[in-house]
């Protein structure tokens, strides 16, 4: 049996960040069939958060976590799928209480984190492009495998590229950083297993596209949209409320839902949502049995080969760089399958319809890499970091560990940042060099001011965005099971232009 320590006497202000880690811990729970047990610490019982009290319920609760807490040395792949049959098990179990005789109703998606997004965050619209204004929030997460052992300002500074190299040291010393709720100023800590990581971070936005979400189909189980490019689906990196989770909530009022599968930041298309826990299970199902149907369209350099004709491509797919998500055509990788069929050319480029077999991460843009027929303005594999070849035949030039790093230097350099403010240079290196002596912030969100003075997004001059960087000349046109379908129209670009006849 594992204890939740609940108190009432926290800072109004953290009383739903509070909510939300119980709330996530239940579900967990729920899903692993572990049996807990509250205990609530009513003002009566404490102060109001005196540091003193804070140390004494923290003891208590490093202790008990310690006790509940099991060491997973298995491998992230491994702990994934684990997560995963959980879930799958846990839809199951819905599955089953919701049946009562011959009647039965699907249960609806619970825990939704979109439920308590930020709301009302001004914005503007310049150009065709969605402005956000900067925002306080808060990051949770949890320690992942690969950082367990690892310094938190090391981690900070190899995962979150975005950031400052000193970001991490100046947020620990403020004391914006939280492990197990306990506010860490402790600028050596090491990440232990199962850490509960809480970032309290002034958040900017990237913009997008201001264009709207279509709507393809909404019923009592599915949810279905034609996802505009520019926008991820849901929350990572910069992004929170401009993703589609958080444009469907702060614009249409719609959460609980479950995402059926993905599609990158800057692809548009068929993008489907479960609103009950057997619509989840019946696409898993549908998927795993190789049911579903993909269809996908794109437009590449050069003229494609085939008249009519599919091209075939196995090559196996892995990870590159892991903290971007970059894969390439490597022996050790997953088998992958996708057959191209090309609908046009003009001699110069091809629109390619592109059927999935597979579903690894950026099959498509691999493959078509590997073809030597890179996807036009594709700013990850279309581009000469990869070598003279650009990386047709898995040709590099380089080693992967070489490939790799290049890769990540390039990524910085393309970052939004132009023109960083000298003085917050030298503000930065004075926390790294312990120069800076600060004491940790009020915890009060509605107090902090608009500028931040360690925010790298307050004190740079950023560079206009390229078209590139919103949309990739790729789309999702179909998703089908013998029991649906759902397309959408071609889009614009991949229509096949008429010859003027005169």
């Amino acid at each position: 049996m594992t204890t939740l320590l609940i108190t009432d006497s926290f800072d109004s202000s953290w009383q739903p960040f509070f909510r939300r880690q119980i709330k996530a811990r239940m579900g967990r729970a729920s899903r692993s069939g572990e049996e807990i047990r509250t205990w609530m610490l009513a003002d009566s019982t404490m102060e109001a958060c005196t540091p003193d009290v804070n140390e004494v319920v923290d003891a208590v609760k490093r202790q008990k976590r310690n006790a509940d807490c099991i060491a997973e040395t298995a491998s992230e792949d491994t702990l994934s799928e684990k997560r995963r049959k959980l879930n799958e098990e846990e839809d199951r179990k819905q599955i089953n209480e919701c049946s009562s005789g011959a009647d039965t109703y699907r249960k609806v998606i619970v825990n939704d984190p979109y439920s308590e997004m930020p709301s009302n965050v001004p914005f503007h619209i310049k150009n065709g492009i969605r402005y956000l204004d900067a925002y306080w929030t808060t990051y949770c997460t949890r320690t992942k495998g690969r950082w367990i052992g690892r310094k938190l300002v090391d981690v900070f500074q190899e995962e979150f590229l975005s950031q400052h190299p000193n970001y991490a040291m100046a947020a620990c010393k403020l004391g914006r950083l939280f492990v197990n709720e306990r506010q860490m100023t402790d600028t050596d800590y090491v990440f232990k297993n199962n850490d509960a990581i809480v970032h309290v971070a002034h958040r900017h936005e990237h913009p997008i596209l201001a264009k709207p979400i279509e709507f393809i189909e909404n019923n009592d189980d599915l949810l279905v949209v034609n996802k505009p490019p520019s926008m991820p689906v849901h929350a990572c990196g910069q992004y929170r409320l401009h993703t589609v989770m958080g444009l469907l909530h702060t614009e249409h009022n719609i959460t609980g839902l479950r995402v059926l599968h993905r599609l990158d930041r800057t692809t548009s298309g068929v993008l489907i949502f479960a609103k009950n826990y057997e619509s989840d299970l019946e696409f898993k199902e549908a998927l795993k049995s190789g049911e579903l149907h993909k269809e996908y369209v794109c437009k590449v350099e050069g003229v494609f080969p085939g008249n009519g004709e599919e091209v075939i491509c196995e090559e196996p797919i892995g990870s590159l760089v892991l903290t971007m998500g970059i894969q390439c055509v490597r022996n050790d990788g997953k088998p992958a399958r996708t057959r191209f069929k090309r609908l046009w050319s003009d001699g110069k480029i091809s629109v390619v319809k592109c059927f999935l077999d597979t579903g690894r991460t950026h099959q498509i843009r691999v493959h078509l890499q590997y073809l030597g027929f890179p996807i036009v303005d594709d700013e990850l594999y279309n581009t000469d970091v990869w070598g003279p070849q650009r990386g047709k035949n898995a040709e590099y030039g380089k080693s992967y560990e070489e490939l790799c790093k290049d890769i990540t230097a390039a990524h910085r350099s393309s970052l939004w940042h132009e023109t960083i403010d000298p003085g917050y240079e030298e503000r930065m290196q004075k926390f790294a060099d312990g120069e800076v002596q600060a004491e940790p912030e009020d915890l009060r969100m509605e107090d902090r001011p608009d500028y931040d003075p360690i925010c790298l997004g307050c004190n740079v001059t950023k560079r206009n965005a390229s078209p590139s960087h919103f949309m990739l000349h790729l789309h999702c046109l179909k998703y089908e099971t013998s029991k649906w379908s759902f397309s959408t129209r071609l889009p614009e670009w991949a229509i096949e232009p008429k010859n003027d006849v005169s």
